[in-house]
């Protein structure tokens, strides 16, 4: 629905002389951008969580409690949730630029 709203955008930016696929690569920049900034500030949350729970673990146990937080498994979460974040604004995007009606020779 976005991409939509977007398709004047589009046709402005097309006007302008930007190509399709410098069009698709906003599109793409900003739907990364969107997840690296839910991705930090999720991660962030999660950290400062984490670490309260550890310290009233360790004081109630009266030991050491180990923070894990895997790498692999925080890549992988995040190239799950960047793949159909790119593909369900890139997709529409391209069928907008297709359906506008500035036409630009490339």
């Amino acid at each position: 629905m976005h991409t939509a709203e977007r398709a004047a955008d589009f046709t402005v930016l097309r006007l302008s002389g930007a190509t399709r696929r410098q069009v698709l690569r906003i599109v793409a920049s900003a739907s990364a951008l969107a997840i690296g900034i839910g991705t930090t500030l999720g991660l962030l949350i999660a950290v400062v969580t984490l670490l309260g729970i550890r310290s009233g673990l360790s004081s109630r146990l009266g030991t050491d409690v180990n923070l894990n937080l895997p790498r692999s498994t925080m890549a992988l979460t995040i190239g799950v949730c960047l793949a159909p974040a790119l593909l369900s604004s890139v997709l529409p995007a391209r069928m907008a630029l297709r359906r506008t009606g500035a036409r630009v020779r490339d």
